[in-house]
């Protein structure tokens, strides 16, 4: 998904904790409502599929629970996006980066697809090989017929008319492999009857079970995909015990099964902050952010710096700060990946996997570099950021992917980073700097589309039964404020947890989408209102929070410390839902009186 992530070591951050952070955001035309859900153990599946790859796994039986933000609507999956486990082990996932073609090529995504039950050129098409996974020979174009009549309308005339182009022939040449065509020189690809899109069957891979194996003519078998987004959190983690555990599983996730995107996750503990990219269909690198630096990631393959002799140094165990595949040394010399001059052997303890797996193209210009420029814009002010002659500009491609802030990081900073449209800047769409252009030049980081602000932060100077919360927000986060909930819970607040497809100010996912897009036409004329609500739930967060460690603190049994965390979380819940309905009544009010047909004069004196 299109989402923007902010990663703080335990040394940056303001009280010695650790924090992750992402904006979920849906992608273009499709809006996910989000939820807070509690997952026990006995509600954690044992024979895993996917919704999306259909891939299908098998899972140990011993997951711990663990509080989600996943999607309200099952249509797409699980998809948690944002989780912490009782272990106090917190989960990201996933920031959705760019790979590069060369990379691509090297090592092909892992699709969901069909594949024609057939004979391709004297040899079984549809078995159990997957270098022939996918496999009928599609047609090739045509030569020209020379006795081509040059009449359009005679043309159609002798041939109908035309059919719909269907898009499994170029899954089907792409999968098949060279030798299926190697197979049997005298099969004629070029047939008629392999050219007529009528003969492929127009059965869904929903309907097709996977592995299924048939012989009837026109019949396909499906292929399942890697794992993904909609994956990672429920695969990972309900059975890790710290981010660098995490970290290992996913990998070894992604060797096996591979991935049908490209993605960034974050995993965190107490004590480490870790990122990992995925390379490609298999591969994968990791690295641990430095305690005390902060990461600044938008949808870009962002680690600029990567110490691939230390990754792959097991001697070094618990020590590394680097992870990656067994075999990446091999992939990237085997397939001419690494583009620098550098040629010493030094060399691959200072790679940069920007440059050799991501991309830099007008498009990250447009809407990710920018995001990369002003995070860290705002947490190193003091930086030239605007000068002709400034370091970094908003389309610069080397802006570094961690830096030691100025000050210590706070909840309240990251919040309004990732709530951000370019305040005094010529780029903010709310703004009165620069031009109409300039202020639609970039791609915000609050944007409309935003399901949810998740900021996981895993306090390692508290008791392990209550060390991590959540700081929560839904919908479009300019016009929001993240609150505080404890994630060790059983059940979590119907305000948050009973979200569904229909528009209802009874959750707080609806009724701040209603404040966006009331206050959005008029945000000037509501943003008192709006900085009011922010500044009183987030310092009614904080009093909330300290008040329940209060209590925890002279408890040492595990129920009563649930007890007093839910209520804590029903007691904020309760609070902002109170708080958003009267910031709903005052938005709606102040832009109704600004509404195009609006008129002052009354019909009668008052």
């Amino acid at each position: 998904m299109s989402c923007t992530t902010l990663l703080v070591g335990k040394n940056a951050s303001y009280d010695g904790s650790t924090m992750i952070a992402r904006d979920d955001d849906s992608g273009h035309g499709r809006y996910d409502p989000k939820r807070l859900v509690a997952v026990r153990p006995e509600d954690q599946p044992r024979h895993y599929r996917s919704v999306l790859s259909h891939v299908e796994i098998e899972l140990p039986d011993d997951p711990c629970a663990y509080l989600i933000a996943p999607n309200a609507l099952r249509n797409r999956g699980i998809l948690a996006e944002a989780g912490v486990s009782v272990r106090n082990v917190a989960m990201s996932a996933t920031e959705t980066i760019t790979a590069n073609e060369r990379l691509l090529g090297a090592d092909p995504m892992v699709v969901l697809h069909t594949v024609p039950v057939a004979t391709c050129g004297g040899s079984a098409v549809g078995g159990d090989d997957a270098d022939n996974q996918g496999a009928a020979h599609a047609s090739r174009d045509s030569h020209t017929d020379a006795n081509a009549k040059s009449s359009v309308a005679e043309f159609w005339a002798s041939v109908g008319e035309p059919k719909p182009y269907d898009p499994s022939i170029a899954d089907d040449i792409a999968n098949c492999g060279l030798e299926a065509y190697l197979a049997d020189d005298s099969a004629d690809v070029n047939s008629s009857e392999s050219a007529d899109n009528s003969t492929v069957a127009e059965t869904s891979a929903g309907n097709v079970a996977a592995g299924s194996s048939t012989t009837s003519a026109g019949a396909r078998r499906e292929v399942p995909g890697g794992i993904g987004e909609e994956d990672f959190i429920t695969l990972v983690l309900p059975y890790v015990n710290t981010a660098r555990e995490g970290v290992i599983r996913l990998g070894s996730l992604l060797e096996r099964y591979g991935t049908y995107e490209s993605n960034g996750v974050s995993i965190s503990d107490a004590d480490e902050v870790w990122y990992v990219e995925t390379i490609g269909g298999h591969h994968w690198i990791a690295r641990r952010v430095p305690d005390d630096c902060y990461a600044a990631i938008p949808n870009q393959l962002g680690l600029d710096h990567f110490d691939l002799d230390e990754a792959l140094d097991e001697s070094l165990g618990s020590k590394r700060d680097y992870l990656c595949s067994a075999d990446l040394r091999e992939f990237i010399v085997n397939n001419h990946l690494d583009r620098s001059m550098d040629t010493t052997p030094e060399h691959f303890k200072h790679l940069n996997p920007r440059k050799i797996f991501g991309t830099a193209t007008p498009k990250d210009h447009i809407y990710n570099t920018p995001r990369a420029w002003y995070m860290e814009r705002c947490l190193n002010p003091s930086d030239d950021w605007d000068s002709p002659s400034a370091r970094y500009t908003p389309i610069s491609d080397d802006i570094p992917w961690c830096r030691v802030p100025e000050s210590k990081v706070s909840v309240e900073d990251m919040d309004n980073i990732l709530s951000s449209h370019y305040e005094d800047t010529p780029y903010d769409p709310y703004g009165r700097l620069g031009t109409s252009e300039t202020r639609h030049r970039y791609r915000p980081i609050g944007i409309s589309r935003t399901g949810h602000l998740a900021i996981m932060q895993i306090r390692g100077y508290e008791p392990e039964a209550y060390r991590s919360v959540m700081w929560l927000a839904f919908g479009s986060q300019p016009t929001t404020c993240v609150a505080p909930f404890y994630t060790n819970v059983a059940q979590t607040p119907a305000y948050l947890r009973e979200t569904t497809g229909e528009v209802s100010t009874s959750t707080l996912y609806w009724t701040n989408r209603l404040i966006a897009v009331i206050a959005d036409s008029h945000f000037d004329a509501n943003s008192n209102a709006i900085e009011a609500f922010h500044e009183d739930i987030a310092s009614r967060g904080h009093v909330f929070v300290a008040e329940a460690d209060a209590k925890l603190a002279k408890t040492s049994d595990t129920d009563e410390a649930r007890r007093i965390m839910e209520a804590a979380n029903q007691r904020m819940s309760d609070y902002l839902e109170a708080r958003s309905q009267q910031l709903l009544g005052k938005v709606l009010f102040t832009s109704s009186d600004l509404m195009n047909n609006s008129f002052a004069l009354s019909d009668r004196p008052q």
